[in-house]
């Protein structure tokens, strides 16, 4: 089960995986071995998916015990997430094609010729017996190996035969650990969108190979088909410019950047703070609410510990009497592409305020690279580390 999501426990959580997993990852990490037996990786993604602890953070520790080539494995898995977020941001229009996909299929799901398969693979009722589990476990711990999310997502999409838009939303509305960019891609990937010509068929083999599952009906899963039948689109890149934050102006925290860093604190030291109440979607499961909802209480403890008092904004109507005779400016961490930033626009929009986002320099430094696929990336990390340390 997943930890509190404060500093400590997430801290904690690295230290244990550094003394008792972090030596023999490369060797067990593809194994699934269920949601009370994984020592065998760093259980830090819903951490890391918010910055309560940040990636910098956790080469340095992971590199003050260990040689890169023993542990090179887990450091490319450190930078997939931050690979992810860079290649989205240089192609925005997936995630709006995305978000518009999502809504033409749910706002008439219950005409679509698909909608009792999803119905019952939503619930678990599939009839193959590893997939209604890993559903059943989704919903419980929100969480599932990352293996296990492939397989998934290949039987959702070549087995049952259902939107990838809506296979991606349901593991977003229940994984902890999902961001907007990470889990777009990787479903776009499976689907064959990513890479053109290359897509993830799960293997029953496999399937039993890594996870110690054992299928009653061998002929369940489909593990031969043509090239998938999804039109191949590029996306062009955009660029993004570092902004300077004025230590008097107004700060906004938000959900992705809960960064507990004594640079930050000494930054906010004679600036105005505040939160916005636009983090809570009704759509997510309880289990991923109650998880946003104790991040943000926790932090504001911490920062509140540190002398910096949060004032908090329930509705736009609040924060508009805030801004009287105010400049309508706020300076906040670049949140990415995604629901936050999407918030953020919204409120923008409406209420006429300048946002100046502030980047933060391991993202600068790594996603210019991130233009192509993951293995040219790969070839930069050497220089990605010695800017780290």
């Amino acid at each position: 089960m997943i930890s509190e999501p404060n500093n400590i426990n997430a801290r904690k959580l690295l230290d244990d995986f550094i003394n008792q997993g972090l030596e023999n990852y490369s060797r067990s990490r593809n194994f699934d071995h269920g949601p009370n037996k994984r020592t065998n990786v760093s259980n830090l993604s819903p951490f890391i998916r918010k910055r309560i602890i940040h990636e910098k953070q956790i080469i340095r520790s992971c590199l003050q015990k260990f040689d890169r080539s023993k542990i090179d494995k887990f450091i490319q898995e450190v930078f997939w997430r931050i690979y992810w977020k860079g290649w989205l941001e240089g192609r925005p229009k997936i995630w709006s094609d995305y978000k518009e996909k999502i809504n033409e299929h749910l706002t008439s799901l219950s005409k679509k010729n698909f909608y009792k398969d999803y119905i019952k693979a939503t619930n678990g009722q599939t009839g193959i017996e590893c997939f209604d589990k890993w559903v059943n476990e989704l919903k419980e711990f929100g969480y599932l190996h990352n293996h296990t999310r492939m397989w998934f997502a290949s039987i959702w999409i070549f087995t049952l035969n259902l939107p990838w838009e809506l296979g991606a939303n349901f593991f977003y509305k229940n994984l902890l650990d999902a961001d907007p960019a990470s889990n777009t891609l990787s479903w776009r990937w499976v689907a064959g969108l990513h890479t053109e010509g290359k897509f993830y068929l799960a293997r029953q083999e496999n399937i039993e190979k890594f996870s110690e599952f054992s299928f009653n009906n061998k002929s369940q899963l489909k593990e031969k088909i043509s090239t998938p039948s999804f039109e191949f689109i590029e996306y062009k890149k955009p660029n993004f410019l570092e902004m300077s934050f004025d230590e008097t102006g107004i700060y906004l925290v938000n959900s992705n950047n809960l960064l507990y860093q004594k640079e930050l604190i000494d930054m906010l030291d004679k600036s105005q703070v505040i939160y916005i109440n636009i983090s809570k979607d009704s759509s997510n499961s309880e289990l991923k609410n109650e998880f946003e909802r104790k991040a943000i209480n926790n932090y504001f403890k911490w920062l509140k510990l540190n002398g910096i008092n949060v004032q908090v904004f329930l509705n736009q109507i609040e924060l508009r009497e805030f801004f009287k005779g105010k400049s309508k400016q706020i300076y906040t961490f670049y949140p990415c592409v995604g629901y936050e930033k999407d918030k953020i626009n919204k409120i923008r929009k409406e209420l006429d305020i300048n946002f100046v986002y502030l980047y933060d320099s391991l993202d600068l430094k790594c996603w210019p690279h991130a233009k192509a696929g993951f293995f040219k990336f790969k070839n930069n990390i050497d220089s990605f580390i010695d800017y780290i340390i």
